[in-house]
């Protein structure tokens, strides 16, 4: 039986102006039709929701989430140490709180055990309420590299390939990379670069010769060199690109995902934060916001990803780094369209991030309008994914 949607103000995910007064029909979870109200055929439809003008998106992708960890000072390294039904009822929990909140799907780039596969596997099987996930698994680390307490440490181009293998094996849908330091927990910290480029060239081979996209965690510009030789599909955080770097990657087609709001939300709170780790971000977010304004006037691709489940910063505040997007040069549109198409197009969710006649209906509703506040998306009204009515 087709449901509707009617009177809504339809953003379509690919960036252009809303359009007023459509109507959107879909059945057996696909869209069937999308156009003017006084156009629709509304036989048989039940429900008909009357949205009174109230904005329609696509359901919104978050590129970069962590589900396993707790969003406190203590969380990213308590996790190795948890025991692990607590670490997966976390986990499932976080995919339920993404879904709330209109974003309904998902990227873990990385996780404790693999436990964001088991996540993404209980979704699909329909045996948990959640956004759609994406795992990366365990992300590859060298010895006492950044990440080890969600990675799997490898050390040289052999062992790298023979640890991506792994991963696909655990049912990884795609692979995480940390060439470089980082700023919370322990090992590598920083703009360290710590593996080399033939190490992450193993990685991407293997990767890509199993159809695995790579998403490498970067701070700095020589660890942005060495990822984008070494052909890498996302960079994370990409803190310090240069504008030829920049460049290099729009050519390339490597496609950024900045996560700019987990820095904010840190130094916002600041409370519990130790002097050093709040020095660190503070240096961090400047470079970052830098380097990300250069790459969106290079026309590089960004991404909306959160970083989820760093301190202060738990799943389901997309908006937020969709608002840190906008302000930095892509503006509210161009906000909605990397949280939604330009998403699903880098990270292969086919059908996904666009209201289009035959695509997944994954919708959200909400009152107020986007192109002129961001803020109204932190309050869906309601929320379809495949189909169904789920918020």
């Amino acid at each position: 039986m087709p449901r509707a949607m009617t009177g809504t103000l339809l953003f379509d995910g690919t960036g252009g102006a809303p359009r007023p007064s459509q109507t959107v029909v879909w059945e057996a979870g696909r869209i069937e039709w999308v156009g003017a109200d006084g156009d629709a055929d509304l036989t048989g439809a039940d429900p008909v929701v009357d949205a009174h003008g109230a904005a329609v998106l696509p359901g919104l992708i978050d590129a970069h989430v962590h589900l396993c960890f707790d969003a406190t000072v203590e969380g990213i390294e308590g996790v190795a140490a948890e025991p692990m039904g607590a670490v997966r009822a976390r986990s499932m929990r976080a995919a339920r709180i993404l879904l709330g909140a209109g974003i309904t799907s998902a990227r873990d780039q990385g996780s404790r055990e693999g436990v964001a596969v088991e996540v993404a596997r209980a979704q699909r099987a329909g045996e948990i309420p959640g956004a759609r996930i994406l795992a990366s698994g365990r992300g590859l680390t060298p010895t006492g590299g950044h990440g080890w307490m969600i990675g799997v440490e490898a050390d040289g181009p052999e062992a790298i390939r023979a640890a991506v293998a792994e991963e696909i094996r655990r049912g990884a849908d795609v692979i995480k990379l940390f060439p470089t330091g980082g700023v919370l927990g322990s090992g590598a910290h920083g703009f360290e670069v710590v593996m080399t480029v033939q190490d992450v060239r193993a990685a991407v081979e293997e990767a890509h010769r199993h159809g695995r996209l790579v998403g490498a965690h970067v701070h700095g510009p020589p660890g942005i060199d060495i990822v984008l030789e070494a052909g890498v599909d996302t960079i994370e955080h990409a803190t310090g690109i240069t504008e030829e770097q920049a460049r290099r990657a729009a050519a390339a087609g490597v496609v950024l995902v900045p996560t700019l709001a987990a820095l904010d939300a840190m130094i916002e709170h600041g409370a519990g934060i130790p002097d050093d780790l709040m020095e660190r971000a503070r240096e961090i977010r400047e470079v970052a916001a830098t380097g990300i304004r250069t790459a969106i006037s290079a026309g590089t691709t960004v991404l909306a990803g959160t970083d989820a489940g760093t301190p202060f910063n738990p799943p389901g505040l997309l908006v937020r780094e969709m608002q840190l997007l906008a302000d930095l040069g892509l503006g509210n549109l161009g906000a909605i369209r990397a949280a939604t198409s330009a998403s699903a197009d880098a990270l292969r969710l086919d059908g996904l991030g666009r209201i289009d006649p035959g695509a997944i209906a994954d919708l959200m509703l909400v009152a107020g309008d986007p192109s002129v506040d961001l803020a109204v998306l932190a309050h869906p009204g309601l929320v379809v994914q495949d189909g169904e009515f789920v918020v």
